[in-house]
């Protein structure tokens, strides 16, 4: 190895082969490829960002993962209904293993379009963390560790998921899309009364019998009511 900087005035010096990370014959590639990554890398965001988080979830979670990697763009964009260009044709974008290495705006324009087309589920597990999040931020929660379960005081429970999960679900509202996420609201919204209704409806059925009316009388109450007492009353999972 020769040290070409001035203070070394040409001194060389001998590295065993075992500390290269590529043979010097390979030196110039190797640059090469360290450089592409590096322009993929300052286009997207910080590894800490919330975006990166959710994109993970949703790639990981929606989608296939031969198709993740965009070995096959045209096929990946016909799925989702996009174009293959829309995926390929950045400028940091480079063909590494067989595979299309897309910067940041692809990723997040895959992430967006299964995020949309995946909402209610997608919504649905957003809702149930944030359900989780609300009961830990009160009772606290319990962590499995090396020595047992450990205990996590709602207090830090709460600043945990203001500073980290939080903001990972925001993304993943936003990117299910307005449209979806007030369609998926209202429709809490309806579960919710649905499920009142129904509890009003099995309190007055249960007083008719209690008071000693004709069991007919009560399923004729049920049967006008037009929707099963016990279905109305069921909907537990998305409260």
């Amino acid at each position: 190895m020769r040290l070409v900087a001035d203070e070394f005035e040409g001194k060389e010096e001998w590295v065993p082969p075992a500390r290269l990370k590529v043979l010097w014959s390979q030196a110039a590639e190797f640059e090469a490829r360290e450089g592409r990554w590096a322009l993929v890398s300052a286009v997207g965001p910080d590894r800490e960002d919330p975006r990166e988080y959710a994109a993970s979830e949703i790639l990981e979670g929606y989608v296939d993962s031969e198709l993740a990697s965009i070995k096959e763009p045209e096929v990946l964009a016909s799925r989702l209904g996009l174009r293959a260009e829309q995926l390929t044709d950045h400028p940091e974008a480079f063909i590494e293993d067989g595979a299309v290495i897309a910067p940041w705006p692809a990723t997040e324009l895959v992430a967006r379009t299964v995020a949309e087309q995946n909402a209610e589920k997608i919504l649905q597990r957003v809702q149930a963390e944030e359900r989780k999040a609300r009961y830990a931020a009160i009772h606290g929660e319990y962590q499995s560790g090396g020595r047992g379960d450990d205990h996590i005081s709602p207090e830090i429970s709460e600043e945990v998921d203001r500073e980290f999960s939080a903001p990972i679900r925001e993304v993943l509202r936003d990117w299910c899309g307005a449209e979806n996420v007030e369609r998926f609201d209202e429709l809490v919204e309806l579960r919710k009364e649905i499920k009142r209704v129904g509890d009003v409806a099995q309190g007055a059925i249960n007083a008719l019998r209690a008071h000693g009316h004709p069991a007919t009388l009560a399923f004729q109450f049920e049967s006008e009511l037009g929707t099963p007492v016990e279905l109305l009353r069921a909907d537990r999972s998305h409260r």
